[in-house]
C-alpha cells in the first residue's frame, strides 16, 4: 500500500476515485466518518424501535412499498431483498479498477452520516476494500435511478450469497439489519465510479489530440498566426483559451513561428480551427467533470437521513440526468474533435495540401506511403464508430418500472457504456494522426530541433515505431503506437475499455 484516503472528512476526488481504481491504496474511515455514521444510525434504531412507516427502513420498496414489514423480520428481509435484486442476466462485467473505485465511492457516501448503516457494515466495507476482495458486478442493468442490480451483486457476498461464477464466498457480516438492503442497492456508486474512469481517460485523449493537431501542424507546415493569444483572447470562449495554451506549448520554440515557414495564407479549417474544436471539448469536459464531482458527495440512497433533526426525508437524488446530459455533451464534443483529426490524415498525405508525395510516399508511385498500409482506411472506419456512439442517450428510456412508480430514468449508464465504447477507435484515431504527422516531418527532412520543445520526446519514439521506407515487408501492427501515445499522456492501460 502507497498512498492512503481517509474517507468521513469530505467526498473523495476525481484524482481520489483514479488512484483507487488503480489500486495499492489503503483507505480508512476518520473518526468523523465513525461518529456521523453512529448518529444517523440511531435515527433509524428508533424508526424501528417506535414503528414508524418509513421508506425502505420498515416497509417494502418501489410497487410494495404500502406493506409493512413485520420487525422480527427485518434482517431476514434486509438479505432477502439483496439475494433477490442481485439477479444476473448475459453481459460484461465491470472491470475490476470500477468495482473498486465503486465500493470506495459507496463507502465514502456512507461516511458522510446520512445513510443510516450500522457502524459495523461500514467497517466489513472497508475491511473487504483494503484485502482487494473485489466481488462481481455486470454492466448494462441500470437504467440511471440506482445501480440497483448490481449494487446487489456486489453487496451479496457480504451475507455469505455467492455470484455465479465467483469461486469464493465472501462474508464478513451475519446478517443485515434495517436501512441496510437499501442503502447498500440505491446507489449510484458503479455509474459513478465508470463515468469519472471514463473522464480521466478522456482527459488524457483531449491531451493527446492537443499533440497531435500540433504535430500535423509541423507536418503540414502550418499557418500559425491562426493560433496567436490575440485570436483565443478576442472570442474569449474559456475552454477555447486553454485548449490554444496548450497547443501554443506544445509548439513553443518551433520554427513555425519563424516568418515564411507557412505554405498558405490560410489552412483549411481542420487545421486551422483546432483551438476552436478542442476549446469545445475542453468545455465541455469542465461540464461534466463538474457534475460528477459533485455527485461523488451527493446524497443518493433514500431515504435519506437528517440526523440533525432527526427526520427520515424521502427523495429522488437517485435520478441521473445530469450526469447524463453532461457525459453526452462530452462525448459529442470529442466526437468533433476525432472527426477533425480524421480530415487532418487524409489532407496531410493529400499531395495538393501537403506538397509531397501521394501518401507521403518516398517519390510519387505504386508502392509505399501511409496509404499503402491502409492508415485512411482504418482512420475513416474509426471516426465512423465514434460518430455513431457519440449519439445522446438521455432520451433513450420509455419505460413503466414498478407497476409505474418509476417512470422516468436519467440513463447516464447508458451514456457512459458510449462513452467507453467511443474510447478504442477514438485511440486509434489520434495515434494515425500522429503516425502521419511524424510521417510528413521525416519526409520533409526537418531535423527534431525545428520542432516545437513540447512534440520532441514524442516524435522520437513514433518514428521509431514507423516502418518508414520499408512499408509492405512486413504486417505492420498500429497497436504499440497506440500504447506509446496513452503512455506519454499518463495512461498505461484503461480502466474501463474492453480489449485495453
Amino acid at each position: 500500500m502507497g498512498k492512503s484516503v481517509l474517507l468521513g472528512e469530505g467526498p473523495l476526488s476525481l484524482a481520489d476515485v483514479a488512484s483507487i481504481a488503480a489500486g495499492g491504496v489503503s483507505l480508512a474511515l476518520s473518526d468523523q466518518g465513525r461518529k456521523a455514521i453512529q448518529k444517523a444510525r440511531s435515527i433509524v434504531d428508533r424508526l424501528v424501535d417506535e414503528k414508524i412507516p418509513a421508506y425502505g427502513i420498515t416497509t417494502g420498496v418501489g410497487s410494495q412499498k404500502d406493506f409493512t414489514v413485520d420487525p422480527q423480520a427485518i434482517s431476514t428481509y434486509n438479505n432477502l431483498m439483496i439475494t433477490g435484486h442481485a439477479t444476473f442476466a448475459p453481459g460484461r462485467n465491470a472491470p475490476q479498477g470500477v468495482v473498486r473505485a465503486a465500493l470506495a465511492i459507496q463507502l465514502s457516501l456512507f461516511a458522510l452520516g446520512r445513510s443510516g448503516i450500522r457502524l459495523e457494515l461500514a467497517e466489513a466495507l472497508l475491511d473487504r476494500l483494503n484485502a482487494d476482495e473485489l466481488p462481481v458486478a455486470r454492466l448494462g442493468m441500470s437504467v440511471g435511478a440506482s445501480d440497483i442490480v448490481a449494487m446487489s451483486q456486489l453487496s451479496a457476498p457480504l451475507v455469505g450469497r455467492r455470484a455465479p461464477g465467483d469461486a469464493v464466498c465472501r462474508q464478513r457480516i451475519d446478517g443485515l439489519n434495517a436501512k441496510e438492503a437499501i442503502s447498500l442497492l440505491n446507489s449510484n456508486s458503479l455509474m459513478l465510479a465508470e463515468g469519472v474512469l471514463v473522464l480521466h481517460e478522456l482527459r488524457a485523449l483531449t491531451d493527446a489530440a492537443h499533440a497531435a493537431g500540433a504535430l500535423s501542424m509541423e507536418g503540414l507546415r502550418g499557418n500559425l498566426t491562426s493560433w496567436s493569444e490575440r485570436i483565443d483572447l478576442a472570442r474569449g470562449q474559456a475552454g477555447q483559451i486553454r485548449a490554444g495554451q496548450a497547443l501554443r506549448a506544445a509548439l513553443a520554440e518551433s520554427r513555425l513561428w519563424q516568418t515564411g515557414e507557412a505554405r498558405f495564407l490560410q489552412d483549411p479549417l481542420s487545421f486551422r480551427c483546432i483551438p476552436q474544436i478542442h476549446g469545445a471539448v475542453e468545455a465541455a469536459y469542465d461540464f461534466a467533470s463538474g457534475l460528477f464531482e459533485a455527485e461523488l458527495g451527493a446524497a443518493c440512497d433514500n431515504p435519506m437521513i437528517d440526523a440533525e433533526r432527526g427526520l427520515f426525508l424521502s427523495h429522488g437524488n437517485m435520478e441521473t440526468t445530469a450526469c447524463a446530459l453532461g457525459m453526452d455533451t462530452l462525448r459529442q464534443a470529442v466526437a468533433k474533435m476525432i472527426e477533425a483529426s480524421g480530415q487532418r490524415i487524409h489532407k496531410i498525405q493529400w499531395p495538393g495540401f501537403s506538397g509531397l508525395p501521394t501518401s507521403l510516399a518516398r517519390e510519387a508511385g505504386a508502392i509505399g506511403g501511409v496509404q499503402f498500409l491502409n492508415f485512411g482506411h482504418i482512420a475513416a472506419a474509426c471516426v465512423g464508430a465514434v460518430r455513431q456512439a457519440a449519439h445522446p442517450a438521455l432520451l433513450n428510456f420509455s419505460g413503466q418500472i414498478d407497476d409505474g412508480v418509476e417512470d422516468v430514468a436519467g440513463n447516464a449508464p447508458q451514456s457512459i457504456a458510449e462513452s467507453v465504447r467511443m474510447l478504442e477507435p477514438a485511440w486509434t484515431v489520434i495515434a494515425i494522426e500522429a503516425a502521419c504527422a511524424v510521417w510528413a516531418v521525416d519526409r520533409r527532412g526537418l531535423d527534431v530541433t525545428a520542432l516545437g520543445k513540447g512534440l520532441r520526446p514524442l516524435f522520437g519514439d513514433i518514428r521509431a515505431l514507423l516502418p518508414i521506407g520499408s512499408e509492405g515487408q512486413d504486417i505492420y501492427d498500429l497497436g504499440p503506437v497506440v500504447k506509446t501515445i496513452r503512455k506519454a499522456f499518463g495512461l498505461s492501460a484503461s480502466l474501463v475499455g474492453e480489449g485495453n
